[in-house]
């Protein structure tokens, strides 16, 4: 029997963005209990027969919370049981969105003795039977696309969302000569990505250092001139402690900056995160790949596009 190159199928928890990813899709919802036992223990279950799923194309969707809600290690067993199910349903083919990558930051092995942390999670989802991995703004790769760092591994693409930033901004906001701003070099690319999509004539970068045994971070002040009342938009991919942010924010007032908008893909919002960046006066935005307080910007149709491309394209 062939297999349908479009999305038959979406499952994951009921909520706006699984839902609406879906419509975008033209596929069908099928929800997904995430249990959890009291000695912490995941039991998720598809709300399906066996025979919806039968030789379907199905697209599985596991999207984690914020702060204390934040369960990578939760969200990564329960993508891996589903996988593991939707194949013993007879589910033909079985892509996963994960709009944050778990471990993603652990793209290398920093210091000796330490796991090729992404690494393994690309070969467990393999293993567990995924076909595809989507993932948003993968950490390892900040230019949208196939997943290079997955080649051998899995077939694997990561998606850009800034575009969907930078449209927020424009319609929310009266900038006044703005700056972008992305508060790591490595970053540099998606601040350049937002200044061309907001029409703003200047983007910049500021070089940081982080001590990995401490996890301090300290920032190259120079690299930020006199801003002289400009409006600064500060973007990145990962808000986690807010530290970094609230050092270009600091940075940014003592250069002169007029309004500062912060704007993140994955607001992890760890501890102090969110009281570190509004406390100093900034405005702080994020999509909704991370359910969160702040998660004001959706990128469900820009995903769903994105996905019907790449099962068409590289079925």
């Amino acid at each position: 029997m062939a297999v349908s190159d479009s999305i038959d199928i979406v499952v994951g928890a009921r909520d706006s963005f699984t839902e609406n990813l879906a419509g975008y899709l033209g596929a069908d919802f099928v929800e997904l209990d995430k249990h959890v036992f009291p000695d912490r223990e995941v039991r998720p279950r598809v709300l399906a027969a066996g025979d919806d799923i039968l030789n379907k194309h199905v697209l599985l969707v596991n999207r984690t919370g914020s702060g204390k809600g934040f369960q990578p290690n939760q969200t990564l067993v329960e993508t891996l049981f589903v996988v593991r199910n939707l194949k013993s349903l007879g589910a033909a083919k079985v892509d996963v969105l994960l709009p944050y990558f778990f471990y993603a930051m652990q793209d290398k092995v920093f210091r000796d003795g330490e796991p090729h942390s992404a690494k393994y999670v690309l070969e467990l989802l393999k293993s567990a039977g995924a076909d595809k991995l989507f993932v948003v703004c993968a950490h390892m790769q900040r230019a949208e696309g196939k997943l290079k760092f997955a080649d051998g591994i899995i077939d694997a693409y990561t998606i850009s969302v800034f575009g969907d930033i930078a449209n927020y901004l424009g319609r929310n906001y009266d900038f006044k000569d703005p700056v972008v701003i992305a508060p790591d070099f490595t970053s540099s690319e998606s601040a350049n990505e937002v200044a061309k999509a907001m029409g703003a004539k200047e983007a910049s970068a500021i070089h940081k250092k982080r001590d990995l045994n401490t996890y301090e971070t300290t920032i190259r002040e120079e690299d930020i001139a006199e801003l002289n009342g400009r409006d600064v938009v500060i973007v990145d991919d990962i808000a986690e402690t807010g530290g970094t942010l609230a050092k270009a924010i600091d940075l940014c007032k003592k250069r002169g900056a007029g309004k500062i908008v912060c704007a993140v893909v994955h607001p992890v919002l760890s501890g102090e995160c969110f009281e570190r960046v509004t406390t100093r006066g900034a405005d702080f935005v994020a999509t909704n790949t991370i359910n969160s307080p702040i998660s004001k910007i959706s990128v469900e149709k820009t995903l769903a596009e994105y996905i019907k491309d790449a099962c068409v394209s590289y079925s």
